[in-house]
């Protein structure tokens, strides 16, 4: 090597260039890759809408209560709580927002953006809703991709920029209903694209069950078939001195299955016998529509009409629901064939005796004058001195 430095001299600038050559490439091929992957954590804005909230973040001094119309801002993995009489917003950078209502629980998993305008990665929003009902809208994010999913116990919903979401998620099922946008659902190694106007729902262990209309009826058992675990059978007396209960009896009438809800011997005094479900439900936001259908038959009914204060058909249906000032309030329908006294009427319906009806309401979040939040409870009863009345089912249609 000592007799011949000029190959150590060539070594040394080859060595040299080499290393020069990676520095003008690569440095600038590094700031490049850099600025085009290089992340920023997001921090999102949790307020109470109602009640008071509690908001738990990874680090810090423990939960933090929050009443309504206070908020602040929170870091990814904090967890919000809305208990049963709150609820809170939570707001993205990018305006994505998510609502959650009463009895809600939600983590924010991640929450990312790129650092750079160049940056290559998309905006990652990422949850886990562990309970509850949640209203989520994505945003649109000029030039870059949006990374929104949700996960809950039973799946995982990747979501659609623009999208407009309703959540539901149980400890065995979770529901999505896409009224703008759309959405992956996947489990069990099974996906299904969700579109416009469309449900789906996943139970725990299964994959996504079948896409739907985003219609979707509140009521449990509606078919009624027995038992009737999901209804509260009973009957009310009143205050004129009666003891004769009425019955509701799981029947087969002319082929078609059905409750017979009926009394005889009530000696000219009031019962009523009653199928009654607690519903307990806010209404989806967006909701277009809220239509009550009821296949019945009216046997018998001694009183005419609506009884003497149209209180006492032979078949009723009461809808109890909170309106949007928290105020409950309720919805009745009668029905009735005869009123040979004149009785008054009011709230009932003429029907002929001994046929199937197939009754639907109109719209009503058109036609009652405060528009319903919640639905508390439905009740599906006979009403009056004797009476003999089926019904074949009854269905609550939300949209």
């Amino acid at each position: 090597m000592r007799s011949r430095p000029e190959r150590l001299a060539w070594l040394i600038l080859i060595a040299s260039f080499t290393a020069f050559c990676v520095i003008v490439v690569g440095l600038p091929l590094g700031i490049r890759a850099y600025r085009r992957n290089a992340v920023v954590k997001q921090k999102a804005n949790v307020e109470s809408l109602a009640g008071t909230i509690v908001v738990e973040q990874v680090t810090g001094s423990g939960p933090i209560p929050l009443a309504k119309g206070s908020g602040m801002l929170v870091d990814e993995g904090t967890t919000v709580y809305a208990d049963e009489k709150s609820e809170a917003l939570i707001t993205f950078a990018d305006e994505s927002f998510m609502r959650l209502y009463p009895g809600t629980t939600v983590r924010l998993d991640m929450m990312s953006q790129p650092r750079y305008e160049a940056g290559l990665s998309p905006t990652r929003l990422h949850s886990t809703l562990q309970s509850g009902r949640m209203r989520l809208g994505s945003a649109v994010i000029p030039h870059r991709e949006l990374d929104m999913i949700v996960s809950t116990t039973t799946a995982t919903f990747s979501l659609s920029e623009d999208g407009s979401y309703l959540f539901d998620a149980t400890a065995t099922s979770s529901d999505v209903a896409v009224y703008r946008g759309s959405a992956v659902v996947s489990a069990q190694g099974v996906s299904k694209l969700v579109e416009e106007r469309q449900r789906i729902s996943v139970s725990n262990g299964e994959p996504p069950g079948e896409v739907t209309g985003v219609a979707r009826n509140l009521i449990q058992n509606n078919n009624l078939r027995p038992p009737l675990d999901e209804w509260s059978v009973y009957n009310e007396q009143g205050n004129d001195g009666g003891n004769v209960d009425g019955r509701a009896d799981a029947v087969m009438e002319a082929g078609v299955s059905a409750v017979r809800l009926w009394r005889t011997g009530g000696s000219g005094n009031h019962c009523e016998t009653v199928l009654e479900q607690s519903i307990n439900t806010t209404l989806p936001d967006p909701v277009t529509s809220l239509v009550v259908r009821i296949t019945l038959k009216v046997h018998y009914q001694q009183l005419s009409g609506g009884g003497y204060l149209a209180s006492e058909y032979p078949l009723m249906v009461r809808l109890t629901y909170r309106d949007e000032y928290d105020s409950e309030a309720e919805w009745i329908q009668g029905f009735y064939y005869q009123n040979t006294m004149g009785n008054p009427t009011t709230y009932g319906l003429q029907i002929p005796q001994d046929r199937w009806y197939v009754f639907e309401s109109d719209n009503l979040l058109a036609t009652l004058p405060i528009k319903p939040v919640r639905i508390m409870s439905i009740r599906v009863y006979a009403s009056g001195w004797d009476y003999d009345s089926l019904v074949s089912d009854i269905n609550l249609i939300v949209e």
